[in-house]
């Protein structure tokens, strides 16, 4: 992906993060959370160094770069291209959760009490609201999109997989927000209830959809003729 077309907004994003880890750094104390468990207390600290600060956004920057190049990977790069707003929404979405992760837990270096699987969950959800609304608009590609073997041999069943699985997301977000109001562990567990399925809904969708398709092709194996019955026996 050229450079000059790369979206700004993660950019800006981590320098904020950048700006905020800096500001913050000589205030922290010596022991910073770094993880939250089902319940939203924290279960895991580190001491207060360069690489536990500012760990978030130097690998929201190593996503950028790997977004940057990921494309000429692909073996249908000019459908990522086509699709590239689409593809920098992703990069914006998942930069953005960082940045919001980012600031919770410098927050929480403060409060301890401080809800952070409040705000994972509400910002997954957000994350996959607006996936979900964009995802049909994607073109077949190996690098983003509902990607099996029915999808990728098939654009038709690509594009109307995507457009279910979209909607199938849209409604998984809308749930997990929700869900950041109930208790440990039925918020998690309504998150992954709903992530795990769509994954076999889609997945027998596009196989269904690509039998109707293609029936010839879902039949069983044609018998392979013994080559070397048919050479002729070679002269002794």
């Amino acid at each position: 992906m050229n450079p000059k077309d790369m979206p700004k907004l993660p950019l800006l994003l981590i320098a904020a993060m950048l700006v905020a880890g800096a500001i913050a750094y000589p205030h922290l104390p010596e022991r910073i959370p770094m993880h939250w468990n089902a319940a939203g207390q924290i279960d895991g600290w580190a001491e207060r160094s360069f690489g536990s600060v500012f760990f978030a956004p130097l690998l929201a920057l190593g996503l950028y770069v790997l977004f940057m190049v990921m494309p000429y990977f692909d073996p249908k790069r000019r459908n990522v291209l086509r699709s590239k707003q689409v593809y920098f929404l992703v990069l914006e979405l998942v930069t953005g959760l960082m940045a919001v992760v980012f600031a919770g837990t410098l927050m929480a270096a403060f409060d301890p009490s401080f809800p952070m699987d409040r705000i994972i969950l509400i910002g997954t959800g957000v994350m996959f609201v607006v996936l979900g609304n964009h995802l049909g608009r994607v073109k077949p590609n190996w690098t983003m999109g509902v990607r099996y073997s029915w999808t990728l041999s098939d654009e038709v069943v690509w594009v109307k997989t995507n457009r279910l699985g979209g909607r199938l997301f849209a409604v998984g977000g809308a749930i997990t927000i929700a869900a950041a109001f109930l208790p440990a562990p039925a918020n998690v567990f309504v998150l992954l209830g709903w992530v795990v399925t769509i994954l076999p809904v889609t997945y027998v969708y596009s196989m269904l959809l690509y039998k109707k398709r293609h029936p010839d092709d879902m039949g069983p194996p044609e018998p392979v003729e013994d080559q070397a019955a048919d050479e002729e026996p070679s002269a002794s």
